[in-house]
């Protein structure tokens, strides 16, 4: 008797053990809601010091030509406007873990048809002039157990302006991040002390064109970006939680894209004639998210994210986390 009665204690210890915590299983009536953030002229070049491109001949003569030219004075050309707005499509995808892996969740948000400038361009395919992309934000809601909507995530990623002269003369842009709020995981996690998240955030910039070859680009990768964040605090009662979130504010993702390659065209001038120009730059951006509370997972996860390792170590390093 007295083993059966031991066997059903273990037991129920057992069961008591896998219950997941509040903090974690967030997926009842998800909802998935991106949205970029807009502002004309985001990158002000009238106010950057003018550059000067030196030819070698007056390098070799004059020692002190790369010094800035501080006149104040800048060409601008009127510009051709387009579209002001961008006209946004969801593209939501929602990828559920299954059985054996309660403790892993994966989802996506994404956002098509978005424009990258304010107006048309005749100059290049990559004239920054016009650029309206400043950041993007990310709501992750869902239904708690009382049935009413309850937020579980909420992310803001702004354009990283510290360096303009890298947008303007090498057609690159970065981006931090400017607030995250995790308040529950989509993924199970255990009950105890130690309830704390591991994710995985990846960022793709895509977009579709033409250029005035007639070659055409579609869903072209521009670039990536990767947040990858450990032992994140999900309970707001623990020591560290407050510290942890506000270290994260202003932090630089690793990763960088080309800015958006303008695509070949034509316009109607104030003579109704015909003349070329460069689009308002058509874009995507698709994120992926990936939350865990076991670590070799994630680890994983780590290893199949493409462009963040060598690939010449990338067999090494998947046989180091085998289970």
């Amino acid at each position: 008797m007295l083993p059966k009665l031991l066997f059903i204690s273990a037991t129920c210890i057992l069961l008591a053990s896998c219950k997941g915590s509040k903090l974690g299983s967030s997926v009842n009536n998800e909802n998935l809601k991106m949205k970029v953030e807009e502002k004309a002229d985001i990158i002000n070049y009238s106010n950057l010091p003018t550059q000067q491109i030196m030819s070698f001949s007056k390098r070799i003569s004059n020692l002190n030509a790369l010094k800035s030219n501080n006149t104040g004075q800048s060409s601008f050309i009127a510009p051709v406007f387009g579209s002001l707005v961008s006209l946004a499509t969801d593209g939501i995808k929602k990828m559920i873990a299954n059985d054996k892996k309660k403790f892993n969740a994966e989802y996506n948000f994404a956002l098509t048809n978005m424009y990258f400038y304010d107006q048309l361009s005749t100059e290049s395919v990559f004239d920054p002039v016009g650029m309206q992309f400043n950041g993007f934000k990310l709501v992750r809601t869902f239904k708690n157990e009382d049935g009413q909507l309850d937020t579980a995530m909420v992310a803001e990623f702004m354009l990283d302006t510290a360096n303009a002269y890298e947008i303007m003369n090498d057609a690159i842009f970065r981006i931090r991040l400017k607030k995250l709020d995790m308040r529950y995981a989509k993924a199970k996690i255990a009950k105890g002390t130690n309830q704390h998240l591991n994710m995985d955030i990846e960022i793709t910039f895509t977009s579709s064109y033409v250029n005035e070859m007639g070659q055409l680009f579609d869903k072209a990768t521009l670039g990536k970006f990767y947040l990858l964040l450990r032992e994140m605090p999900l309970n707001k009662a623990d020591t560290g939680h407050v510290a942890y979130y506000k270290n994260l504010q202003n932090k630089l993702l690793d990763g960088r894209s080309f800015i958006v390659p303008r695509s070949f065209g034509y316009y109607i001038n104030d003579q109704y004639s015909k003349q070329k120009c460069y689009s308002q730059g058509a874009y995507s951006i698709q994120v992926n998210v990936k939350e865990s509370s076991k670590n070799s997972f994630v680890n994983k996860m780590i290893i199949d994210n493409s462009g963040q390792l060598l690939n010449s170590a990338g067999d090494q390093l998947k046989k180091m986390v085998q289970p």
